[in-house]
């Protein structure tokens, strides 16, 4: 028993670990991509994988709702059914867009956009097994998952490119990766859920509402991290908007690199009587590695800038802390935001939704896009305000145990899992 206990918390130790990993995974295919690609296709080819970040609110939504129900056992006798059906509808909606994708992007061809469909059913299923792993507490499970998830996604990338030399292969590749991946992890998924008696009571209806509020929630800002890039591509040169997308690789690292501390503290963050104080040591600690990342970025803008593009833009190096201080500053507002959500305080989602308003007003009313140094700029500004008022909101923050008994009652309390970097 007490090897057992061991176990059990080394795993839970290793789960941030198996995060870090599955996100270092990911950059390789940016790295691989600025320099297989010239300029204007690898402005494209990261245009198309920020599509697969849209993707992904399906993915962490179902996350969300199994991880909850498991740990309830509150699991309805058509989970896996509805999670399949959302899947293929999130599918076919990418779809049914796709012109105006095509058109808005100015892509070749419909071929990366079916690419980015088809990962949609198997990241929902991978976020099934996620979630199941999370509220059941198997971290051994969970590790694999997260880690599979990025080995799938970045190899099938990875071979997609190298075949192909194309935006359109590597989406597609992505999207075998991603379902070889889920095929892995679909029997101990179901045995998973296996494990919690079937909740009879449970209708449909209920899960669906259920799983729209946490797309909501991370939809929002899966949303917000991505508009700068799909903007920059929509209204840049094709050379300027591949110079853009070369600063995004480290936005998305200075965003993504802080997301264990949310898996660490989110159960103590839930607990009102410790939210005050997982607040600020959340805060410390996110609010610590965004600096570390800007201050490397502004002393060694030239090596980092190397690492990224190789030597394809050799005038990126000065701008870099820029970009870091956009994707740091949104590491915290998401934190200070998801601290809200332990306690079902949603409406600092506001906050999010200000910002894509102000982002949206900024470059097509106020023209604040000629360019590349300007959008990123005028985010960082944004993205800083913004941060501001949502830390000062989450340390105001006084919950009470009124608000958790309320929670349980009605049935509304989350589980927000940690997410991964989905390119």
């Amino acid at each position: 028993m007490s090897a057992s206990r061991m176990s059990e918390k080394t795993w839970r130790t290793l789960v941030p670990a198996a995060t870090i990993i599955a996100n270092v995974l990911s950059y390789a295919l940016f790295l691989l991509s600025a320099r297989l690609l010239d300029k204007a296709t690898f402005g494209e080819t990261l245009a198309l994988l920020n599509l697969v970040v849209i993707a992904t609110i399906p993915s962490f939504a179902i996350q969300t709702v199994v991880a909850r129900r498991t740990a309830t056992d509150t699991v309805g006798p058509r989970l896996m059914r509805v999670a399949v059906l959302i899947g293929i509808a999130g599918a076919g909606a990418i779809m049914l867009v796709s012109p105006l994708i095509v058109s808005f992007l100015h892509l070749p061809s419909y071929w990366g956009v079916v690419g980015g469909a088809l990962c949609v059913p198997a990241l929902v299923l991978l976020g099934v097994s996620q979630g199941a792993a999370q509220g059941r507490r198997q971290w051994r499970t969970l590790c694999i998952a997260v880690v599979l998830m990025g080995v799938g996604r970045v190899a099938g990338g990875v071979a997609g490119l190298i075949v192909s030399r194309s935006s359109a292969g590597a989406l597609l590749g992505t999207a075998v990766g991603l379902a070889l991946a889920a095929a892995v992890m679909l029997g101990p998924t179901l045995r998973l859920i296996g494990q919690s008696p079937v909740d009879g009571s449970q209708p449909v209806r209920g899960l669906l509402i259920e799983t729209v509020h946490a797309a909501h929630a991370h939809g929002v800002f899966l949303l917000l991290s991505s508009l700068d890039m799909t903007i920059a591509r929509n209204v840049l040169s094709g050379e300027e908007a591949g110079w853009y997308a070369a600063g995004n690789v480290i936005f998305r690292a200075a965003l993504w690199l802080p997301q264990p501390v949310t898996s660490l503290l989110f159960a103590s963050l839930s607990d009102w009587a410790r939210h005050r104080t997982a607040t600020r040591q959340g805060l410390a600690a996110v609010g610590g590695l965004a600096a570390a990342t800007i201050a490397g970025c502004a002393v060694l803008g030239g090596l980092v800038s190397t690492i990224v593009a190789g030597d394809k833009f050799p005038d990126l190096d000065e701008d870099l802390w820029i970009f870091a201080l956009a994707g740091g500053g949104l590491a915290v507002m998401q934190f200070a935001i998801y601290a809200g959500l332990a306690v079902l305080r949603r409406g600092r989602l506001a906050i999010v939704w200000a910002c894509i308003a102000a982002e949206i007003l900024a470059f097509y009313a106020l023209g604040l896009s000629d360019t590349p140094v300007t959008i990123i700029t005028t985010v960082a500004v944004i993205v800083s305000v913004a941060t501001v008022a949502a830390v000062v909101i989450a340390l105001a923050t006084r919950p009470t145990a009124e608000d958790t008994d309320s929670a349980a009652a009605d049935g509304t309390k989350q589980i927000v899992p940690g997410t991964v970097d989905s390119f």
